[in-house]
């Protein structure tokens, strides 16, 4: 799916060949400040919280009012700190995990900056491509290119496909095969790392984004033990931080899925968009969503977008071209769905939400195909404009310093400039 702007873009500038890493970890630096200072300021309020609860970093606005509300994003972005500090405190590398459907959906640049801020620049960053059989290949190639410009980036098939899923193959890229390429590099950073305690891996990402599912690969893959963290369709199936040792130089640490929560207070529209954003991603439990349909809105949007890519989704159910009326092309789409599946109220009336509900399922369990593409990069010609506007200047290529990570890694041929290196790459 193509978007009209893609906000995370990267333009490479002039300014770009002079340090790039340097700026990103002065930014890094200056937003590690101003974390730190909140921090210190929750501190004390945070020591009477209840180690036990999970939090999933939505906020909601109920019948309780708007006093509530603030109360739970006041609790949320608290317990966001104190959950995300343990784990990048603890951790010598850390595995951020990401929908392969939509990576820039789940991945936080205010996340990597946090990472890379901690203890002067020492810990490690890898992103890991999660759910790879529910996109193409000539995708996934496109997205490993893109996401290598900033960090080591590994594509992973951390469990089976859901039944009937409408899944993709990619020779090597299994289950095994994949759990295996992380295990081997993680043991090959514990090496070089000569450490005399095991090397602490910190597994951070949206709620069931598979985290709990790349554990237990690697430990159900390779020898480990079997169902090592709990897996479940259901956003939040990991409430506390658990610790998983893989072997004497390895251990996991896993933590309950987390959204970065916004610092600005969004608008009653945009408060349903993100809603429907969230939906999309199964970070909101299923019991949780009171109003499906507009996360209906969104996915038909984005697959409207692709001719072929909607063709599929009303093949799914059976359905002919929609012929819309007033221009609700969600309504008559689940009215149709309704029908076809006996979503059906008093009187044979559709059940729309019944429908809604039944939609978000079958793309959450990859029956309905559809997936973002990567962000195409664009070379400036001209000096940037930002910089005169007192805006931050944009963070370059970091394909240096990330070819020094990899041989930390022994990701060898890590860096391909088109998608048949890297597709040679995802291969190894």
């Amino acid at each position: 799916m193509k978007c009209a702007q893609n906000p995370h873009r990267l333009v490479l500038t002039a300014q770009d060949d002079s340090n790039p890493m340097a700026a990103l970890l002065a930014s890094a630096k200056a937003r590690a400040a101003e974390y730190q200072q909140v921090n210190e300021v929750d501190s004390a309020d945070e020591m009477d919280e209840d180690e036990g609860d999970s939090w999933n970093g939505i906020d909601e606005t109920g019948a309780e009012g708007a006093s509530t509300s603030a109360a739970r994003k006041d609790s949320s972005r608290k317990a966001f700190d104190k959950v995300f500090k343990q784990v990048v405190d603890s951790a010598d590398v850390v595995l951020y995990i990401l929908d392969a459907r939509d990576p820039e959906g789940t991945r936080s640049k205010e996340v990597e900056r946090m990472v890379m801020a901690s203890e002067g620049g020492s810990k490690r960053l890898i992103l890991i491509l999660n759910k790879i059989d529910l996109i193409p290949s000539p995708v996934l190639k496109a997205w490993l290119v893109h996401l290598r410009r900033y960090f080591p980036t590994l594509p992973l098939r951390a469990a089976n496909s859901a039944p009937n899923a409408q899944a993709f193959g990619h020779k090597q890229l299994t289950v095994k095969g994949t759990a295996e390429a992380l295990f081997k590099a993680l043991k090959s950073f514990a090496q070089s790392r000569q450490l005399k305690r095991s090397v602490s891996v910190g597994v951070i990402g949206y709620p069931n984004v598979g985290k709990s599912s790349v554990i237990n690969a690697l430990t159900s893959r390779l020898g480990g033990r079997t169902g090592a963290c709990p897996v479940g369709a259901e956003a939040g199936v990991t409430t506390s931080l658990r610790e998983v040792k893989l072997d004497n130089k390895l251990k996991l640490l896993d933590s309950p899925g987390i959204v970065f929560p916004s610092s600005t207070e969004p608008s009653k529209a945009s408060k349903i968009e993100e809603q429907a954003r969230l939906i999309l991603l199964n970070a909101i439990p299923p019991k949780e969503i009171e109003d499906p349909v507009p996360a209906v809105t969104l996915l038909l949007k984005r697959l409207s977008s692709s001719p072929d890519m909607f063709s599929k989704l009303l093949d799914v159910y059976g359905l002919p071209p929609l012929m819309t009326t007033n221009g609700d092309m969600t309504t008559d789409f689940l009215i149709q769905v309704a029908r076809k599946r006996g979503r059906l109220g008093k009187g044979g009336v559709p059940n729309i939400h019944s429908a809604a509900q039944a939609v978000i399922t079958d793309w959450r369990d990859g029956r309905i195909q559809g997936w973002m593409d990567a962000p195409v990069l664009q070379v400036a010609t001209e000096a940037p404009s930002n910089a005169a506007q007192g805006s931050a200047a944009p963070v370059g290529d970091q394909k240096e310093i990330v070819k020094e990570w990899a041989a930390e890694f022994k990701l060898e041929g890590l860096w391909g400039d088109d998608a048949n290196n890297a597709a040679g790459t995802m291969e190894t």
